[in-house]
């Protein structure tokens, strides 16, 4: 065990050391505290229009390119760097020399090797990720218009009433009026319109060919 605290703290793998702790720091606190996921979750966006006829802004798309290319900006950065951070530290563990940690330029130069290294396995494990963290956007009102759905409440009237239509995310649970008879509980209901002032949906009874 001394042995291994040692070599964790080792010149050339306490910057891995020192990464992976507070990583582990993070979900710690992310876990027990209800920090929840946005933290350190910056908002990376590398679909800029460069423009090409510059050599910095050249400089600039093969930088980006690069990064999605390791998967940094497609998924939150602090779950990238949970992976880099293991990563990172297994390979400064594994692959060191007392002849690397004898000159400072040494040192350097593995702790930069080793990042370098570490960026192939995390790129291979977070591949699977991709698009899995990205947001959903909501349905406009527009886009609800036919939907069919199902009466939650007891009964939908002309003055109150709420059904249950499916999304592209979690069900959707809105309020719903009728212009027609009184709708049961679990009847199939179709939107025909929507108040945007009062955010009412208005509903008729579904035929059976819409179902």
């Amino acid at each position: 065990m001394t042995e291994l605290i040692e070599t964790a703290f080792s010149p050339t793998t306490v910057p891995a050391t020192v990464l992976l702790l507070t990583v582990a720091l993070y979900w710690t606190v992310a876990v027990v505290g209800g920090l929840g996921f946005d933290f350190l979750d910056l908002d990376l966006d590398f679909d800029a229009d460069f423009d090409a006829d510059t050599t910095f802004d050249t400089v600039m798309s093969a930088g980006a390119v690069t990064l999605k290319f390791l998967n940094i900006g497609r998924l939150p950065i602090n779950i990238w760097v949970s992976f880099f951070a293991v990563a990172f530290w297994v390979i400064s563990m594994l692959w060191r020399s007392p002849e690397e940690a004898s000159t400072v330029l040494g040192i350097a130069g593995t702790i930069v090797r080793n990042g370098a290294v570490a960026l192939l396995p995390t790129k291979l494990a977070t591949q699977p990720l991709r698009g899995k963290f990205e947001p959903i956007e909501p349905e406009s009102a527009e886009n609800l218009l036919d939907r069919v759905g199902t009466v939650t409440t007891a009964e939908v009237t002309r003055t109150g009433g709420q059904a249950r239509f499916t999304s592209d995310a979690s069900p959707l649970l809105l309020n719903v009026r009728t212009t027609q008879a009184v709708l049961a509980k679990g009847e199939q209901v179709r939107i025909v319109d929507y108040d945007a002032v009062t955010h009412v949906y208005t509903v008729e009874k579904a035929s059976p060919k819409e179902l």
